[in-house]
């Protein structure tokens, strides 16, 4: 469960790949020669960073020296997720669709990228894979289980050294109630909520169950199981007052200004946060360290992380070979990587973070973890589970812990609402 160092192909050496297979056939690669349309229409996500006009200039060079003319086309729905499976049905559908995973449904529409070397050897393959069949590539990933902390607040407090344990950051808790923290640890409302409890926990469960969707989807483990442990901790800290309920009535933006300010403590939140405190950086000293683990001999944990900037092919595209190209060039190309990452932040080895103290001392956690997971909304490969729906049940059910359910009740509602699930 561990990331790959990658091979960086440069555009120079895909357009010389492309013209040696052209020579082979007698036709000229990606043409409409040799069958192909010369042309890629690739779907993306259009945001307010991740505009029109970058994607034009991420492509510009492979365009250049491939001859290869591809057209970047935003979402005609709500999002790349409504949109490509609406045109799967029209018959309209893209060549090259970036941003989302394939599902039970597109799955079968979308190309096997197993026999190509360099789709082996990018980031988390091996956790998005079904069977070992890789079809779905991305550029780096998104750290998850995340501790930002106010390096002020903890000297202030005395606390010399970041916790490794669950007890140890109880005792940091502690300390800076003690200190007069406003708000010790700060959880957010919404979505972010059970993303947080989910980020926070998973180094722990992946020492103690490896894979452990696997064991809940073939029955020896439930997902009561899995996360009451966590449930425990939360509800504790509810108790003696760290969080309170009104953090899960606060929005994470708010609750980011909140910590930019200087009034929460420790901060749970994936490295995309980097690029809220890059645009705002606070007046204290910023730290980030990795998710506490039982016993300290197996700090740090594994890292959960999520795959960023997915690329997957479609069998039906109207070249085949020119979109697999484009693939292999934005996700193995030093210069499009690194303009990927100008466009959104991620991690991977060997990126050059130097510029971003933020994103540099996230980068020194991704490189130390010993191995990475998948949280549990994933919904390919072999670390999915087998239900629809995780990330929003489960943020329903958490936020009842500061209601005043008790974590085995939250836990067994968990149980409950997975088997009816499972079961169709």
């Amino acid at each position: 469960m561990s990331v790959r160092r990658i091979r960086a192909v440069p555009v120079t050496a895909l357009a010389l790949a492309t013209a040696l297979v052209a020579t082979a056939c007698g036709g000229s690669g990606g043409g409409e020669e040799d069958g192909g349309s010369g042309t890629v229409r690739m779907l993306v996500n259009i945001t307010d960073n991740l505009t029109q006009a970058k994607w034009d200039e991420l492509v510009a060079p492979f365009e250049e020296e491939t001859g290869i003319d591809v057209q970047i086309e935003g979402p005609s729905g709500q999002s790349v997720a409504e949109t490509f499976p609406s045109q799967l049905a029209a018959g309209t559908a893209p060549d090259v669709i970036e941003s989302i995973f394939p599902s039970a449904d597109t799955a079968p529409e979308i190309l096997d990228l197993t026999e190509f070397e360099w789709a082996q050897d990018t980031p988390m393959s091996d956790l998005y894979a079904t069977d070992g069949q890789v079809n779905v590539v991305g550029v780096g990933m998104q750290a998850q289980s995340l501790l930002f902390y106010n390096k002020d607040l903890f000297a202030q407090a005395g606390i010399s050294e970041t916790p490794q344990t669950w007890d140890e950051f109880d005792a940091a808790l502690a300390a800076l109630q003690d200190e007069g923290v406003p708000t010790p640890i700060g959880f957010a409302a919404d979505w972010a909520t059970g993303v947080q409890v989910q980020q926070m926990w998973h180094p722990q469960q992946n020492v103690a169950t490896p894979g452990w969707q696997q064991s809940v989807a073939d029955g020896s483990s439930t997902l009561g199981e899995q996360f009451q442990p966590m449930f425990d901790h939360v509800a504790d800290w509810i108790e003696a007052g760290y969080t309170t309920a009104d953090d899960v009535a606060t929005d994470s933006g708010t609750q980011e200004a909140n910590f930019i300010a200087g009034d929460v403590g420790i901060y749970p939140m994936g490295s995309w946060f980097t690029t809220t405190l890059a645009a705002s950086p606070p007046d204290f000293e910023v730290g980030v360290f990795a998710a506490p683990v039982e016993e300290a001999g197996d700090y740090p944990g594994p890292m959960g992380a999520t795959l960023a900037f997915p690329y997957m092919v479609r069998q039906g595209a109207s070249d085949v070979d020119a979109a697999t190209q484009l693939v292999e060039y934005l996700v193995t190309d030093e210069d499009a990587i690194a303009t990927q990452a100008e466009m959104d932040n991620f991690n991977r080895e060997g990126l050059d973070v130097t510029a971003d103290e933020f994103a540099a001392s996230v980068q020194e956690l991704v490189e130390a973890a010993p191995s990475f997971a998948v949280p549990g909304n994933q919904t390919v490969g072999d670390f999915a589970l087998p239900v629809a729906g995780f990330n929003p049940k489960f943020t329903e059910l958490v936020q009842g812990l500061w209601q005043g359910r008790p974590a085995a009740d939250v836990a067994a509602d968990l149980t409950t609402w997975y088997d009816a699930e499972a079961m169709g």
